[in-house]
């Protein structure tokens, strides 16, 4: 075996060691032909997802002062086996889309890593986000190993590559698809083998530049634009090798392809490719030579490290069985993954865009680009996934994290000068609430309304102020502008939690009561006793209102009598009267308000609004399991958003299709089971046992490399496979561990608020 990961020298220097049999192409030169009108992202779902850990400082910033210091701010995705979208400098940012191998000869067609091999994806060590990928020719020809994680000092990532050839002739490409700056179009790329700024396969836009260097030399080289004749892939699909050789692609989809010097005989070598990020071409090559010049073997030791530590600060949870325990050390992995090193705090969605690789990104070609018309994704700051998140992270035994959670939600928080938010007879200051996502720098991105996501960060403020972790006076800003907002608007949401309708709803009047309920308590613990008299007063009169706003007795679901999804929609003067004839209209069908059962009123349960056993709460239950419940063979339960969900694409043609299930649905479910089985029995031990099946269906739930996805396929032959939307999905990780710990503790994690109700 040839170890090449060292001759770094030679790569930088765009010099070709003497192979035999081996002839090397003319360098680049020229401009690509082509141009570009719209691009695309790649799949959605991730087979892995991984960052450097990194210690906060004293102040709860990522600075020199940190144990972890230098800190590296880039971010790795990958599916279909090979490198995706990677971001940097911000969690939000992708600058690329995908990095795979091609391979030609030995007198077969194109081989694309993507779509040809055979792969297995798995973490390297449990807990820590480095991954081993191997794919492999069906035909047996050759075996392809990676070693996949981010260089802990540097914004690079590190590919170690062991390829093993059992014939001759083969010839390994480098297919590299940048989408700098969030965006797939108005990219620039340079090829080169040699000269200035070094060998390697370069791309940029604005701020933003990128460098794809080896360890080993390239062979020959090419940018051009995507799709079109000029296309590096194009060229190897026709000719097996590439035939023309252009040194730049300026403003479009580029592409870029690059050969590795490998010998043509049988035999194994190893390298490293290493993708590093500036903030110009220079810059970017610097630091992949830098990544480059160290052994990755303690590159790769020192990143263990840093997640070995912070995986031995959490709790050990997941003792009732080796998969929930697995699920769970790559759920606080991925959860704090999410994290960005700019912004303390601000944790996304998830790194991905839904369906990517099947719809085009056509807010790309809008000129000028902005942070308000370039795909966001899900990589952007929910307040309601940030929420859940660091609860979980809390539940796990993180108390940092969540503390810069609720930090960075009040540098997020509007003021009055924000303006005011104006729903037909509602005329109230956006005082105290918060957009409906952010990027990762607080700019708002959708500036909707969700009243859920104005209530969590108090819930996340209230339990932090229980564990001792912060004083009530350290929350009281944030708590006093989100309660009175939520007092002066309230009850009815613009935006439902699924952000598609507007009325009152049953989930999010849980979170609101419980919210003022906190609120409350901080207000009296405070010295705030009118406010702390008006903030419970109100979530007690909601509470009792629940029922009639939005208990049907007339649905047209089983027995008829369910929480609807909502009531009043459409108008926050509309009447709320759950038996009425009163519709909406989603994606183009109208609904009767009183025929659309989500089974969100769990919430009720959950955050101590109603009891378990409530007539109206079991009833609801039966609806839910009638409408929306699939027990998928071999796995377990799993839901359906509601009745009528459109919200899926065709993974082949991209067309809307209806929505699956998501198995963070699962996981609430489960948390309603314990609480359940506890006013039931009292037992512990029973409440386990309900929640078990639950538990037990998330972690069939997740992929093979237990990233927990959105949705999952109801049927069919991918029953339970991801279905392309996303993953991981932090809301499903944290839905996951948040349940884990009070599976473990025999009762519910997130403190429930005993507000007393009909039902």
């Amino acid at each position: 075996m040839r170890i090449l990961g060292r001759t770094a020298l030679i790569a930088a220097l765009g010099l070709s060691l003497p192979i035999a049999g081996v002839a090397r192409a003319a360098a680049p030169s020229g401009a690509a032909p082509g141009s570009s009108s719209a691009g695309s992202w790649s799949h959605g779902s991730k087979e892995f997802f991984g960052a450097a850990y990194e210690s906060y400082d004293a102040d709860l910033g990522y600075s020199a002062r940190s144990g972890t210091a230098p800190i590296s701010k880039v971010w790795f995705t990958g599916a279909s086996g090979v490198l995706t979208e990677v971001y940097w400098p911000t969690n939000d940012t992708a600058q690329t889309r995908d990095s795979q191998l091609l391979v030609t000869g030995s007198g077969k067609g194109l081989f694309e890593e993507r779509r040809d091999a055979r792969r297995s994806v798995s973490w390297i060590e449990e807990g820590v986000p480095a991954f081993r990928v191997v794919t492999e020719d069906p035909g047996g020809r050759f075996t392809i190993e990676k070693t996949i994680f981010a260089d802990p000092d540097r914004d690079v990532v590190l590919q170690r590559l062991k390829i093993t050839r059992r014939v001759r002739g083969l010839r390994f490409f480098v297919l590299h698809n940048p989408g700098v700056g969030n965006t797939p179009l108005g990219d620039s790329a340079m090829a080169s083998t040699g000269g200035a700024p070094g060998a390697g396969l370069f791309a940029w836009q604005g701020p933003f530049a990128q460098a794809l260097v080896a360890s080993v030399p390239w062979r020959d080289a090419t940018a051009g634009f995507s799709g079109t004749a000029s296309d590096g892939y194009r060229d190897l699909t026709m000719h097996r090798t590439l035939t023309a050789r252009y040194r730049d692609a300026r403003d479009g989809d580029v592409v870029l392809t690059g050969e590795l010097d490998l010998p043509l005989s049988p035999g194994t070598d190893e390298l490293t490719l290493a993708l590093a990020f500036g903030r110009d071409v220079g810059e970017a090559h610097r630091a992949a030579q830098a990544s480059l010049r160290e052994d990755p073997g303690a590159l790769l030791d020192r990143y263990r490290a840093q997640w070995r530590a912070y995986q031995a600060s959490l709790r050990p949870l997941g003792s009732a069985s080796p998969d929930l325990a697995r699920l769970y050390r790559s759920s606080a992995a991925v959860m704090k993954s999410l994290e960005d090193r700019t912004h303390p705090g601000a944790f996304i969605a998830s790194p991905s865009v839904p369906w990517g690789d099947v719809r085009l990104d056509r807010a790309s070609a809008i000129s000028p680009r902005s942070s308000a018309t370039i795909t966001g994704g899900y990589h952007l700051v929910w307040p309601r996934d940030l929420v859940h998140i660091a609860l979980a992270l809390l539940a796990a035994g993180d108390t940092r994290s969540p503390v810069a959670a609720a930090r960075f939600m009040k540098s997020v928080q509007l003021s009055d000068s924000d303006g005011t938010w104006d729903f037909d007879s509602i005329h109230v200051s956006k005082e105290g609430s918060f957009y409906q996502n952010t990027w990762s720098d607080g700019e708002p991105y959708w500036k909707g309304l969700e009243l859920d996501q104005v209530a969590q960060p108090i819930d996340l403020c209230y339990q932090l102020y229980k564990e001792q972790i912060v004083t009530a006076d350290a929350c009281w800003d944030l708590v006093r502008g989100a309660a009175d907002f939520l007092v002066a608007f309230g009850p009815w949401t613009p935006l439902d939690r699924w952000e598609e309708i507007s009325g009152v709803s049953p989930s999010t009047m849980a979170f609101l009561c419980a919210a003022l309920a906190h609120a409350a308590e901080l207000a009296g613990t405070t010295g705030h006793p009118d406010r702390q008299a008006r903030y419970r007063e109100t979530a007690e009169r909601w509470a009792r209102q629940v029922d009639r706003w939005t208990f049907t007795t007339r649905g047209s679901i089983g027995k008829g009598r369910y929480f609807e999804r909502v009531d009043g929609s459409g108008s926050p003067d509309a009447p709320r009267d759950p038996n009425d004839r009163r519709r909406y209209v989603l994606h183009g069908r109208s609904w009767l308000e009183r025929d659309v059962v989500d089974c969100g009123f769990l919430r009720l349960v959950v955050l101590g609004v109603r009891p378990a056993l409530a007539a109206n709460i079991a009833d609801s239950v039966a609806a839910c399991d009638a409408a929306l419940r699939v027990d998928v063979p071999g796995l377990g339960p799993g839901f359906h958003r509601y009745v009528g969900d459109v919200y899926g694409f065709d993974p082949r043609t991209g067309e809307r299709t209806r929505g699956m299930l998501w198995p963070m649905l699962t996981g609430e479910r489960a948390q309603y089971e314990l609480a359940r089985a506890l006013e039931v029995s009292g037992s512990p031990a029973a409440a386990r046992r309900k929640m078990r099946p639950y538990l037990d269906a998330m972690a069939r739930f997740a992929t093979a490399s237990r990233m927990l996805p959105e949705q999952v396929f109801d049927g069919g032959p991918r029953a339970g496979k991801p279905t392309g939307s996303a993953a991981p999905l932090g809301w499903a990780h944290a839905e996951f561990v948040t349940a884990l710990r009070a599976y473990e503790d025999a009762r519910l994690y997130r403190l429930p608020a005993r507000i007393g109700g009909g039902g």
